[in-house]
């Protein structure tokens, strides 16, 4: 297929309370090879047990993709949110582990129904760089 992976190092792409692993994999055309630079696994909240992969493209336009809840169809988040509770494991919420477990497919169940019922749309920002800078960290830090 001509298939490289572009994964360095050993960051974890996969990261919960309990467990970190290197699962996820980036892979590219042959030919891109050459117009991929600085693949980053990166530290940013994700709302999921995923993290962000960044990778720029030379010479192309980033493009910041975003979930604006406006857009979202509620009527059948509702519909997947009930039937991703109904399919859910039998709990027991008397003691600390059972519910974490809860909480866990709760918060599991919520995160999918939102991105299933929310589609990513891309935020178009003319040619400025859409990476963290120094001035944003320090910003976030006073937030």
């Amino acid at each position: 297929m001509n298939l490289e992976i572009l994964n360095r190092g050993n960051e974890p792409t996969f990261y919960t309370s309990v467990r970190q692993e290197v699962i996820d994999i980036t892979l590219e055309s042959y030919g891109l090879l050459d117009s991929i630079t600085d693949w980053e696994v990166s530290s940013e909240p994700s709302l999921s047990d995923h993290r962000y992969i960044l990778f720029p493209l030379w010479g192309s336009m980033l493009v910041l993709l975003i979930r604006n809840p406006r857009g979202t169809n509620w009527s059948s988040f509702r519909e997947d949110l009930r039937e991703k509770l109904d399919r859910g494991p039998e709990m027991s919420m008397k003691d600390e582990a059972g519910l974490g477990l809860a909480i866990h497919w709760i918060h599991q169940a919520l995160l999918s129904a939102y991105e299933d019922n929310c589609p990513l749309r891309p935020i178009r920002n003319g040619t400025k760089s859409l990476r963290w800078t120094s001035e944003l960290e320090s910003l976030r830090r006073e937030v």
